[in-house]
């Protein structure tokens, strides 16, 4: 179960919708080069139609509280998911394994915490914590550009015969990411992130979203796809509720 939770570590927290609007603020890097005015007219203009595509910036701002159940599988293992988020940072996501027992993880605005049937651990990893909070935005147009220190205008690629505009993002840790929007439509379809792991060096992971669904005014993916080097990670969403009456209270770390 020790190993459950570091994996659980690496992509959890993004698995619910793109309804996360706090913007974090970017420490530990220093002034970042700045794209031409073309460059960064064009990088505008991508971004606030991505919003656009998803409802707009009233329906992303309408929601500050939502709860999602879903399924997922990871290599060989399945099972069910549920997951509640409060703003301004509040979540907490319960995975529970076929057979295997139920992992959570939660953040009170706090503290961040993991709980497995091996017991309670605080995460207190910087480099882990930036990257978990890049994780928990995949979803969020409003805050894409509050995530990363520079954004850069790559070259169109094509995925599954479609036109991509490319955008690369260098957070404040770690190495750059790239964000594929499709150019009929607007939408983020792919996240391509890296993540330092101890004894491992980078290791790199493709963010696929796909089957956006209309909740309340607001396009959501509701299949993510975490292809890995060598096993992917899909989560199902079956049920999205926005607005709802939320305790603070589950969101805190339970006793050991």
């Amino acid at each position: 179960m020790l190993g459950m939770k570091r994996l659980a570590l690496l992509f959890i927290v993004l698995l619910a919708t793109q309804l996360s609007c706090a913007r974090r603020s970017a420490t530990g890097a220093g002034p970042a080069a700045s794209p031409s005015p073309a460059e960064q007219a064009a990088i505008d203009q991508i971004l606030q139609r991505y919003e656009q595509a998803l409802g707009g910036r009233q329906a992303i701002d309408a929601v500050k509280s939502y709860r999602m159940k879903g399924v997922f599988q990871i290599v060989g293992l399945k099972g069910t998911i549920e997951g509640w988020h409060k703003q301004p940072e509040m979540s907490l996501l319960v995975m529970n394994f076929d057979g295997k027992g139920t992992l959570k993880k939660g953040f009170d605005g706090q503290t961040r915490w993991v709980q497995t049937p091996a017991g309670t651990f605080s995460d207190s990893s910087p480099q882990e914590i930036a990257e978990l909070e890049r994780d928990s935005e995949v979803y969020s147009a409003g805050n894409i550009r509050g995530l990363f220190d520079s954004l850069k205008l790559e070259n169109k690629a094509r995925l599954n015969g479609r036109d991509m505009y490319v955008i690369e993002g260098k957070p404040p840790r770690g190495p750059a990411e790239k964000l594929f929007f499709d150019v009929e439509n607007g939408l983020l379809v792919r996240w391509d992130m890296a993540r330092k792991q101890e004894g491992r060096g980078t290791v790199f992971v493709r963010v696929h979203l796909n089957d956006y669904r209309d909740v309340d005014g607001l396009k959501v993916p509701f299949n993510v796809r975490f292809a890995f080097e060598s096993f992917n990670f899909e989560v199902q969403v079956q049920e999205l509720e926005h607005n709802l009456a939320v305790d603070d209270a589950m969101f805190k770390k339970p006793a050991q």
